[in-house]
């Protein structure tokens, strides 16, 4: 997604220690400077075709795979323009800040990596970690071109949101881990997986957040306040209603709308009583249960079908129901 010619040992050092992967020796901020320098002040087809040029072309392989992940959306053409159209209106009042938010990664990456192996000796000392200029999401794991685990944290959607990086690298390494080490791809919305996997995998990373950031509310491990003012009185019929869609697939586009109900932000009021996100909380409730006699090193290990039976057993512990036979 790089262009600009100089900055070539930029992605080689930026970690200090783990490698910064990618197909072009530039870094985000470069390819953003290249970018808005011709792109700023122009209509939207222009500055789509320039960044499509410019930031697209130098790691094609990288966007189509993980960043607009064509494999599994095809047809996102409409929605890349959407996303873009709204990005590059951002950027008027957000360009300064972007080479400002890659240096503040850069320079959290290194201790948050350490801290993270602390915990899970066997995670790897150069994770596949990719910077980019992405609009749609702030950090992600996902699937590279060459089919193994990858993360990516996109710069310019970081500094527009303000992220606390001291909670968010933690909780986005776990996922990169967890893919590697479990098979579990995508934070959990893998074909064929139920909700009860995108249940366990952020709860898992929202965790692991919290041991390795302690000293922060339940709001800013969550990423969102109201989620840390829910009283734990309400955890059974929550853990009830989410048994309900509980067998619902995770990857389902003919059928969104029991995912984002528990997983996505969303325009007021769309989710009835539940606020945004509700999964997030509810999967931390579930692992913190299941910590009580199982290892987080253990947990991690957990296979897909294995992490789904355990989630659904604790949460009708949580539930207060009887367990059903396997």
């Amino acid at each position: 997604m790089i262009h600009r010619v100089g900055t070539a040992d930029l992605l080689a050092s930026a970690f200090a220690g783990p490698a910064l992967a990618g197909e072009s020796p530039a870094s985000p901020a470069a390819a953003f400077q290249a970018f808005w320098a011709r792109a700023e002040g122009q209509p939207f087809d222009v500055q789509a075709a320039l960044w499509d040029r410019i930031v697209e072309a130098p790691r094609r392989t990288l966007y189509e795979a993980a960043v607009w992940e064509m494999r599994d959306h095809p047809d996102g053409g409409p929605r890349k323009a959407r996303l873009l159209r709204q990005r590059f209106d951002a950027y008027r009042r957000l360009a300064a800040r972007i080479p400002v938010e890659e240096r503040a990664v850069e320079q959290a990456i290194p201790g948050t990596l350490a801290r993270f192996k602390a915990l899970f000796p066997d995670a790897s000392a150069r994770p596949t970690v990719h910077l980019v200029l992405a609009p749609g999401f702030d950090a992600k794991s996902a699937v590279g071109p060459d089919g193994a685990p990858v993360l990516l944290l996109a710069v310019d959607s970081l500094a527009l949101e303000d992220a606390d990086l001291g909670i968010l690298l933690p909780h986005e390494l776990f996922h990169l881990y967890h893919a590697r080490r479990a098979g579990v791809l995508n934070d959990g919305v893998m074909p064929g997986a139920t909700l009860l996997l995108p249940l366990f995998a952020e709860g898992m990373a929202t965790f692991v957040s919290a041991t390795l950031a302690p000293g922060r509310t339940e709001g800013q491990w969550l990423l969102q306040e109201n989620l840390g003012a829910l009283p734990l009185d309400r955890l059974p019929e929550l853990s009830r209603r989410f048994l309900a869609d509980a067998d619902r697939l995770a990857a389902d586009p003919g059928h969104p709308e029991a995912f984002r109900r528990w997983f996505n932000a969303s325009p007021a009021g769309v989710h009835g009583d539940l606020p945004d996100r509700m999964g997030y909380w509810l999967g931390l409730q579930v692992v913190r249960h299941l910590s009580r006699t199982r290892s987080l090193q253990e947990m991690a290990a957990w296979p897909p079908a294995r992490a789904e039976a355990e989630a659904r057993a604790a949460l009708r512990t949580l539930a207060g129901l009887p367990q059903t036979a396997p």
